[in-house]
C-alpha cells in the first residue's frame, strides 16, 4: 500500500503541533507528568500526559505504513535537531570558551584589561549568547518527545484523548 507524502507531512505536523516549543517551559514546570522524571519508569509519565494522548488522537486510524513513515520522519527530525543543537552549542558556547582560555594563556594582561573595561557588555553578550543554545536544546527535546510519542503509539501504549478533553 502506498501512502501520499502530503498526508504523511500533514499528519506529522499535527503530531508536532501537540508539542509546541513555546510551551516547553510551562510543560516542564506545570505538567504533572514532568514531576515524575525520576526512577526506573519514566515512560509512564509520557503515556499519561495530555500532550501524548492528544498526539495519539492525531494518529488514530493511521495505517501501519503511515505510522512507519511518521516514525521515520520523527527519527530524521530528531537527528537533525540534535545536529543543529550541537553546532549551535559549539558556535555559541565551546568556541568562545576556547578563545577565552587561549587568550588567558597567550595574553593574560590584555584579557584582564579587556574584561575590566567591557565587563557589562561582556555579561550582556554572554547572557544573550546562551539564549540560542537553550532554545535549540528545548527544540531538540521536543523533537525527541515527538519521536517517543509516535513509537509509544505504535507499541499500543498510548490511548487517544477523548475529543471532549482534546482542548487545553
Amino acid at each position: 500500500m502506498s501512502i501520499d507524502p502530503s498526508d504523511v507531512q500533514q499528519r506529522f505536523r499535527a503530531v508536532a503541533k501537540c508539542y509546541p516549543l513555546w510551551r516547553f517551559i510551562a510543560d516542564l514546570f506545570f505538567d504533572v507528568s514532568s514531576w515524575r522524571m525520576i526512577g526506573a519508569d519514566v515512560t509512564t509519565l509520557m503515556i499519561t500526559s495530555k500532550s501524548a494522548r492528544r498526539a495519539a488522537r492525531t494518529m488514530e486510524g493511521a495505517s501501519p505504513e503511515m505510522l512507519e513513515a511518521l516514525a521515520s520522519i520523527a527519527r530524521i527530525n530528531e537527528q537533525r535537531s540534535s545536529d543543529i543543537f550541537r553546532a549551535v552549542f559549539l558556535g555559541y558556547v565551546s568556541a568562545p570558551v576556547a578563545l577565552a582560555a587561549m587568550l588567558s594563556d597567550a595574553a593574560p594582561d590584555f584579557l584582564t584589561a579587556f574584561i575590566s573595561e567591557y565587563a557589562s557588555g561582556i555579561v550582556i553578550l554572554l547572557i544573550g549568547s546562551l539564549v540560542f543554545p537553550l532554545t535549540y536544546f528545548c527544540g531538540n527535546w521536543r523533537g525527541k518527545q515527538i519521536a517517543w510519542v509516535i513509537e509509544l503509539y505504535r507499541a499500543g501504549a498510548i490511548a487517544p484523548l477523548p475529543e471532549a478533553n482534546a482542548r487545553r
